[in-house]
């Protein structure tokens, strides 16, 4: 009997399975594309702290030296990932620029309003969590990339939907998320 079940419907299942499976994986694209996205969001939703910590210790919001470790952590982890060094770096540049678009602003609206009393450590409490989620970021996109899944500017209102920090313009996320149009897999 089982056979017999198995032969009257092996057709109808293989039909099926050819129709969701690669439903299941546009799903499981959209997902980690969605991860992406939102982990980005995330690291960016740390700059207004970061910019408290400045303000607070009277350090200058832009650290060229913090950047160069940044972006040389960025193209290291990219590397062992199989993604373009160069490609990935493009892309912290531009997550840099809208970070310290965010602190700047806020730094401006300190200048009209009380500094928050909050305390904020930048060493142990903040920058852990930033290098955590640049971590993540890369593997997303190793993830997306290894599965063939290339950005593509049907991404891009997901994208803005998603980035919902209220010191970042419209126009510092079209460049952020234009340079993560150029990231790659690595040749």
């Amino acid at each position: 009997m089982d056979s017999l079940i198995a032969n009257r419907y092996l057709p109808l299942l293989l039909c099926l399975s050819s129709v969701l499976l690669p439903t299941c994986a546009r799903s499981a694209e959209s997902d980690s594309t969605l991860a992406l996205f939102q982990a980005i969001d995330e690291r960016l939703g740390y700059m207004e702290e970061v910019g408290l910590y400045k303000a607070k210790n009277q350090i200058p919001i832009e650290d060229l030296e913090r950047e160069r470790i940044v972006l040389n952590d960025a193209k290291n982890r990219a590397a062992s990932q199989g993604l373009d060094p160069e490609s990935m770096e493009t892309f912290f540049i531009a997550q840099i620029n809208a970070a310290k678009a965010i602190q700047y602003r806020y730094r401006a609206q300190l200048l009209i309003q009380e500094i928050p009393r909050r305390n904020v450590d930048l060493q142990t409490g903040i920058r852990p969590a930033l290098d955590q989620l640049g971590s993540d970021i890369i593997r997303l996109f190793a993830v997306l990339l290894s599965n063939e899944h290339l950005l593509n500017e049907q991404d891009r209102d997901l994208f803005l939907a998603t980035i919902q920090r209220n010191l970042l313009t419209d126009a510092d996320k079209q460049a952020l998320f234009s340079a993560m149009l150029e990231v790659k897999l690595a040749r």
